[in-house]
């Protein structure tokens, strides 16, 4: 893992679990902080693959939502009959199939139910990661069959370092370390121009921040109609916000400051099924 930028708490409970993984991982971390990757990344250690082996290896499961759905039962079903496969023994290595649930936090109550004997007792030589933006989302009962590590965002100036020594320019860290709120994820991403779940969301932030009142109010119709990509907008905002008002006084603190009230305020509307037009309405007129 060496070749990722991580904060030194993760980094260090990160190798202790490469070093002897457990049969279940939680890794808890905000939207663009590399999860994911992370969890890849693992897996290659624990079953002892190259790096980048991950893709082609053929006894691994990769649950990704698609556009921010529910994981429904049927996915747990799918789980349930690809562990029932024979695999080979792992050899040297402790494990020979891993199962990853990304965003396990939109996993159903029914879905997080029937996972529960699954994630206490997986078949020898299984192990399974979850990655979660928020482990509130998460049953009690998931939560206690899984070993939990927290993705810490690293300090900026190791960050900024980390992409200097991948050849991005200065200038260009700087941009998308303030978009990104410093989140390496996103960051890379912005950086690379590659895709990412939060790239539109991205997109949208930059555009609510430079339109005046009334151009902002005619985003509103068309970001209403997506619910969790207003919420992901919401959290772009917060980040950046959170980042600006690290350096800013007086008049822009100000603004900062009532962009990321209105986000927090918004996002928490959104989150609570309210009326997606009204909460981004009342954001639109709100800086």
């Amino acid at each position: 893992m060496n070749d990722l930028v991580l904060h030194p708490v993760t980094r260090g409970q990160l190798e202790d679990f490469a070093g002897m993984p457990a049969h279940a991982l939680l890794l808890i971390g905000p939207a663009g902080s590399g999860k994911q990757t992370l969890a890849v990344r693992l897996s290659e250690i624990a079953i002892g693959l190259p790096s980048n082996g991950f893709a082609d290896y053929p006894y691994k499961m990769m649950i990704v939502s698609e556009d921010g759905k529910a994981i429904g039962i049927e996915t747990v079903r799918e789980i349930e009959h690809f562990l029932s496969l024979k695999v080979p023994s792992a050899g040297q290595a402790a494990h020979s199939r891993v199962i990853i649930i990304d965003n396990a936090h939109l996993l159903s109550n029914e879905a997080q139910n029937a996972m529960l004997k699954t994630l206490e007792e997986p078949p020898s030589g299984t192990f399974i990661i979850l990655t979660a933006d928020n482990e509130k989302a998460l049953l009690p009962t998931i939560r206690s069959r899984a070993q939990s590590i927290s993705v810490k965002r690293p300090p900026q100036d190791m960050v900024e370092s980390y992409f200097k020594a991948t050849n991005h320019e200065a200038q260009a860290i700087k941009q998308a370390y303030a978009v990104s709120g410093g989140l390496p994820g996103l960051m890379r991403a912005l950086l690379e121009q590659t895709d990412h779940p939060l790239t539109q969301a991205t997109e949208y932030a930059r555009k609510i921040l430079s339109q005046p009142p009334y151009g902002r109010l005619l985003i509103v119709d068309e970001l209403s109609k997506q619910r969790q990509l207003a919420i992901d907008t919401m959290r772009i905002l917060q980040q950046m916000a959170n980042v600006s008002l690290q350096t800013v006084t007086g008049g822009p603190a100000v603004k900062w400051q009532a962009v990321l009230a209105a986000a927090y305020e918004t996002a928490e509307a959104l989150s609570a099924s309210a009326q997606p037009k009204l909460a981004l309405t009342k954001l639109m007129l709100s800086f």
